[in-house]
């Protein structure tokens, strides 16, 4: 913009230059000759020279002044276009100024936005008189209808959450609660009865007392859930802590844990909540593992700057990929005395060390467990 704007102002420079040039190159030599011309003549005649004198001093005196001026007509030009070239280039920086405040200000608010902060307004008056401030007010607009949707999606995600929950309870909580209702039906038929059938009462008793013991096993599983402790950070060497993992259910396993040969790597972590992850992970596949199915192994694999640890059994296998959300929908267990919590802890403990879980069919057969951590873990 500056150079277009000199650009004009030299050439008005160089042709105002010219044209003074050009009307100051008059010469005097002919009015010279007709002063010697008028000179001789009143030689001629006798008359005085005192007229044609100063007439001559004058000329003289003109010429000097058109040299003058011919010597300091380039300097007034180049100082001319000088002072004009600093007013016009002030002119550009604070006319860049006023134009580029508005974008940096619209480009803080998107940044600010792209880290998740939606609170951010610009200023925009109420109404608006330029494109920018139109702008701004778009902007404005469109946070608080992010803001607004955010909000309606955070209560729609509390909202399936709560029927995840929902659906969970019901499904733990029908199986005990339909056996301890035929054992009171026993009960009842049974002191009903002369003389009363004590086995009978005994038995259902004990169907009792075993359901009720599930169903305070549950509470327990929900209540540790909900008291996760917060990580704590620290150098973890991984694999004597897989290790340690393997060690633990291999006595109670129908098939071999192994651990892979691998690289022996340390990250940031918390090492309880790694005992945690990988001990549930470890547990289901064991579970679903029959005694002639193949042996669970763990194997560690280094990334740039993460490690992912994959667990595979040779069990019956899900039908489809689970991660994210699909990992807690449907929170419930099918084998005896499950809480379902399994998966929702192992991926809450993943997520808070900034890593991913994912579990997939294996091929030919079985599950695949894949955990992705980094070796330094985000922490807010």
């Amino acid at each position: 913009m500056l150079a277009a704007g000199l650009l004009p102002l030299v050439l008005m420079g160089l042709l105002a230059q010219s044209a003074l040039e050009r009307l100051l190159s008059v010469s005097v030599a002919p009015v010279e000759r007709v002063l010697d011309e008028v000179s001789a003549e009143l030689e001629r005649r006798g008359s005085s020279q005192a007229p044609l004198e100063e007439a001559r001093l004058n000329l003289a005196q003109a010429e000097l002044a058109r040299q003058a001026l011919v010597r300091r007509v380039p300097m007034f030009i180049a100082a001319l276009v000088l002072v004009s070239a600093a007013v016009l280039a002030l002119a550009a920086v604070l006319l860049g100024r006023a134009l580029s405040r508005p974008v940096t200000t619209l480009t803080q608010g998107m940044a600010t936005y792209a880290r998740g902060d939606l609170s951010v307004r610009l200023p925009a008056p109420e109404h608006p008189r330029d494109e920018f401030q139109f702008l701004f007010a778009g902007f404005n607009r469109m946070g608080q209808e992010l803001l607004a949707q955010r909000e309606r999606l955070k209560a729609a995600e509390q909202i399936a959450a709560w029927q995840d929950i929902a659906r969970a309870l019901a499904h733990e909580l029908k199986n005990p609660l339909t056996a301890m209702k035929l054992s009171l039906a026993r009960l009842s038929r049974s002191e009903a009865s002369a003389p009363p059938d004590a086995a009978r009462i005994s038995e259902a008793v004990a169907l009792l007392q075993e359901e009720v013991d599930l169903l305070m096993r549950m509470t327990q599983s929900f209540s540790a859930f909900a008291r996760l402790p917060a990580p704590r950070f620290q150098p973890v060497a991984l694999r004597p802590l897989l290790a340690e993992v393997c060690a633990l259910y291999q006595g109670t396993s129908p098939v071999p844990v192994e651990l892979e040969p691998g690289p022996e790597l340390t990250l940031q972590a918390d090492p309880d909540g790694l005992r945690r992850l990988f001990g549930n992970l470890v547990k289901n596949a064991t579970e679903a593992s029959a005694p002639s199915a193949p042996p669970v192994r763990l194997a560690v694999e280094a990334l740039p700057s993460s490690l992912r640890v994959t667990l595979r059994d040779g069990g019956a296998g899900i039908p489809a990929v689970l991660e994210g959300a699909a990992l807690t929908r449907g929170l419930f267990s099918t084998k005896p005395g499950g809480s379902g919590l399994g998966l929702p802890i192992a991926q809450k403990i993943a997520h808070e060390h900034g890593g991913t879980l994912r579990l997939e069919p294996a091929p030919g057969g079985g599950t695949l467990a894949l955990v992705e951590l980094p070796l330094s873990p985000l922490v807010p």
